[in-house]
């Protein structure tokens, strides 16, 4: 169980997809402890096996090399006295053969250290990277709340390593205390101007502004605690009901009374109440006997980030395991929920995205229309073709429904 336990912290801290959710919501320090003190329980338990193994074959390696050297020594006096016969050569073969193997041993040995010291190299090479990101020497503090809104303004971004532009010239204002909503077609560039607010990497050119202050004055700590975020592909830990929620905030640890409360702001309250042992049961199959869907885990990720109160709430499709009742149940508590607090929506539903104050339609790295659902649909443009193209798809299935329910 230990030896598991240390795979899933080790799992948590260098694979790829838990990373973004690792760095919101600060959960670095809290598994890099797990890891650190199971890993030195295990590290006590295989050196003391490895001492006795060691102790074992040094001590056999010698009494063979012993057992070699009086062999040796009694062949030659033998020989010295002119009684060896082809027995005693034979004896003396096998003697020889036998330290040969031995000596091989002992240069095998020599060799994995050599081989593993090579190892050793490239990990003091990892060791030595510096991160691309780093924080003021004098970072600006910043009033609590958002007050005026976050300006993006005309960043131009690409990845490392990529030559493609996934921002070009990108403007984009969130006034504070209302919902925006973005929506745009797969490679529009949504997913990358989430990791710009969240400074997961810094654009090459102009900034991003919160309240005016450009990110790069905060420090990446301050940045994170005033944003939660439900991911496009949230990470199921394999922890209790309780603690997948906890983990939205560390730092304040909320109540039992508190994780609660957000679960039922997630819609996951009545999924972990019919769990065996409710919001203490173990999730996943990793410690535990319990597996959820893709969506009751999707409801656990957004009780996550409604347990902690930030500033800025950005929800990647949110409703996209949801089914047409649970998404208007989830939207009517959604504004509820944000009240007083400033949203971000990442979306492919029109009938989520109607719901904010403000839509915008992202193409190629831009803006191209923005507005009420309502204007937006009286423009005639990129969005309302969408959405009557996304009105008769739904048309087309609750039709289908129907036949078949009577069928």
């Amino acid at each position: 169980m230990n030896q598991r336990c240390f795979n899933y912290y080790h799992n948590n801290l260098v694979t790829e997809r838990p990373a973004a959710e690792i760095r919101i919501f600060g959960l670095g320090e809290h598994f890099k402890h797990a890891y650190s003190q199971l890993r030195a329980t295990l590290r006590s338990e295989r050196l003391s096996l490895a001492k006795e193994q060691m102790v074992a074959q040094i001590g056999a390696g010698l009494m063979g090399l012993l057992t070699l050297a009086l062999a040796l020594g009694w062949m030659a006096w033998r020989a010295l006295q002119g009684l060896f016969n082809l027995g005693d050569l034979a004896m003396f073969w096998a003697a020889m053969n036998q330290g040969q193997q031995l000596m091989r041993n002992q240069l095998t040995g020599v060799s994995d250290i050599y081989r593993n010291l090579l190892f050793l190299e490239d990990l003091f090479a990892f060791l030595d990277l510096k991160p691309l990101l780093v924080d003021p020497a004098e970072p600006v503090s910043l009033t609590p709340g958002l007050a005026h809104g976050i300006q993006i303004e005309n960043v131009t971004f690409s990845y490392p390593d990529s030559d493609k532009m996934a921002l070009e010239g990108f403007n984009l204002a969130i006034p504070a205390g209302q919902i925006v909503a973005i929506v745009g077609e797969n490679g529009a560039g949504k997913s990358t101007m989430l990791k710009l607010l969240c400074r997961f990497y810094d654009p090459q050119q102009r900034r991003i502004a919160w309240d005016g202050v450009d990110l790069r004055d905060l420090t990446q700590t301050a940045l994170r605690q005033r944003i939660t975020v439900l991911f496009q592909q949230p990470y199921p830990y394999h922890n209790s009901a309780a603690d997948n929620i906890r983990f939205g905030d560390m730092v304040n640890q909320p109540t039992q009374a508190q994780i609660k409360a957000a679960a039922l702001a997630g819609g996951a309250h009545e999924t972990i109440d019919k769990l065996p042992n409710g919001y203490e049961t173990i999730l996943g199959k990793w410690f535990g006997y319990t597996e959820l869907s893709v969506g009751e885990w999707q409801r656990v990720a957004l009780a996550r980030a409604f347990v902690r109160k930030a500033d800025l709430v950005i929800l990647d499709e949110p409703t996209s395991a949801m089914d047409s009742w649970a998404e208007n149940a989830w939207m009517g508590r959604f504004q509820d929920l944000v009240t007083g607090r400033t949203a971000l929506i990442i979306t492919h539903r029109f009938t989520t995205a109607m719901q904010a104050d403000i839509i915008h339609v992202m193409v190629g790295g831009r803006i191209i229309e923005s507005g009420s659902h309502t204007e937006l649909v009286a423009l005639g443009g990129r969005y309302a073709q969408s959405w009557e193209a996304q009105m008769r798809e739904t048309g087309r299935q609750n039709k289908d429904d129907k036949i078949g329910v009577l069928v």
